[in-house]
């Protein structure tokens, strides 16, 4: 079911290039935090994203649409093994033990997809190149994080197996797993460009946005609902070697064929949780000292090429 909502959402954006469309190549920075039992600390590593986009186009008068379907692949990030001698401290005088909880190095991988639809309408419109628009944004966001343990790290959930009905091999814990996200985008957006020269334009636009949304993991058979917020910016050079208008009695075309150089910056954040991971069913008043804010972050340089009539 979620593979044709991808492919749906795909060809939903391309019956929209009639008019206009990008095809942009971007490479950055990968960052998380919180959100999986253990991740106490950000984590980051390269991504690669592929996208379709059409930052702007104009429907009737001022009213204007722009869309941009972005997949995202990320190289493996590392999770260092961590000890909690801090909990198994803190927690000693009632949890009689003096075994700390030791979370194996793991590595994650995201992939998936963004899809950002605006509307909105120009306060300001001189021409296709001088532009300020406000508008509305409605998005989802379908990314997933397989979850793997490496294989020189022994895991030990020390003071926590010691009141746990049931424990699980230790082989067992922490087990391949996968984490898929699925969380839903309305709120504000602003659109602009200002040309520099007769074929250079500078371009921006800025969202934030609230999200809501269900957050899965295989392993632990666990089900989240979230709230959170999302945000991103986005500024970049347009160019165009030519800006010519061919004129057939009321029939005006503007065929344009650009390139566009930028940087985006796009943050996920989330509320509290302890994705549990670990194989041994922690009951949730235990997890409950452990959660940590969930949050992903991108910081992207990319360049695309496009046409528009």
């Amino acid at each position: 079911m979620k593979t044709i909502t991808k492919l749906s959402l795909i060809l939903l954006g391309l019956s929209s290039t009639i008019n206009a469309f990008e095809l942009e190549y971007g490479s950055g920075d990968f960052s998380m935090e919180g959100g999986f039992l253990g991740l106490t600390g950000e984590i980051s590593t390269d991504v690669s994203t592929y996208s379709l986009v059409d930052r702007h186009t104009n429907m009737m008068s001022n009213i204007y649409y722009g869309y941009d379907l972005t997949w995202y692949d990320s190289k493996v990030l590392r999770q260092a093994q961590h000890t909690y001698n801090n909990f198994a401290s803190d927690f000693n005088s009632f949890l009689p033990t003096n075994s700390p909880a030791t979370i194996p190095e793991m590595e994650y991988r995201m992939k998936g997809l963004d899809v950002n639809f605006q509307l909105g309408y120009d306060v300001i419109h001189k021409n296709e190149d001088n532009f300020l628009g406000v508008g509305v944004l409605l998005g989802i966001s379908m990314p997933w994080i397989d979850a793997t343990k490496s294989d020189d790290s022994t895991p030990s959930l020390g003071f926590i197996l010691d009141h746990i009905d049931e424990i699980k091999d230790a082989k067992d814990m922490f087990d391949d797993s996968k984490t898929e996200i699925s969380t839903y985008k309305i709120g504000p957006a602003i659109n602009l460009q200002k040309s520099l020269t007769k074929n250079i334009s500078v371009y921006g636009t800025a969202t934030y946005a609230y999200q809501t949304g269900k957050i899965k993991n295989d392993y632990a058979h666990s089900d989240f609902s979230v709230d959170g917020t999302f945000q991103e910016y986005n500024l970049g050079l347009y160019f165009t070697p030519f800006t010519e208008q061919y004129k057939w009695g009321w029939f005006t075309l503007s065929p344009r064929i650009y390139a566009t150089l930028g940087y985006k910056y796009s943050k996920w954040d989330m509320g509290k949780m302890a994705i549990d991971i670990s194989g041994t069913e922690i009951s949730s008043e235990m997890l409950d000292m452990f959660k940590m804010k969930f949050g992903m972050e991108t910081s992207i340089g990319y360049f695309g090429v496009g046409y528009s009539f």
